[in-house]
């Protein structure tokens, strides 16, 4: 999504519902009805959200809020693991072979650099 917070390994539930511009009770909502929002506990029962948690529910909240879809279609759209589908219904495309060319040679080229150490 592209949206920019603290880098933390966690973050609670009250920064997280600052960052998304909800009730925290909209996201202990969210986790009763998405499968793909289920955050760790602290000893203390607290909500810890990870990074990609955090995107996924800023991803939800976009859908929600701005593109208006339903929860039925949120839940069509990312996949219980959290993966986002793509409008058509087919997960995001696959790098392209012009990418993969380029992946290898920074593969290999890294590879190089290594052993010249």
């Amino acid at each position: 999504m592209g949206a920019t917070f603290p880098d933390k390994l966690y973050y609670k539930i009250g920064e997280v519902a600052q960052m998304a511009g909800v009730r925290t009770s909209v996201l202990r909502f969210w986790e009763t009805e998405f499968e793909f929002l289920k955050p760790e506990k602290s000893t203390t029962g607290q909500r810890l959200y990870s990074k990609r948690e955090v995107d996924i529910i800023l991803q939800v909240r976009r859908l929600l809020y701005d593109e208006k879809f339903t929860i039925e279609g949120v839940k069509r759209r990312i996949t219980p693991k959290g993966r986002i589908i793509a409008g058509d219904g087919q997960p995001p495309a696959a790098p392209t072979e012009k990418y993969l060319l380029l992946l290898r040679d920074i593969r290999d080229e890294l590879l190089l650099l290594r052993n010249q150490m």
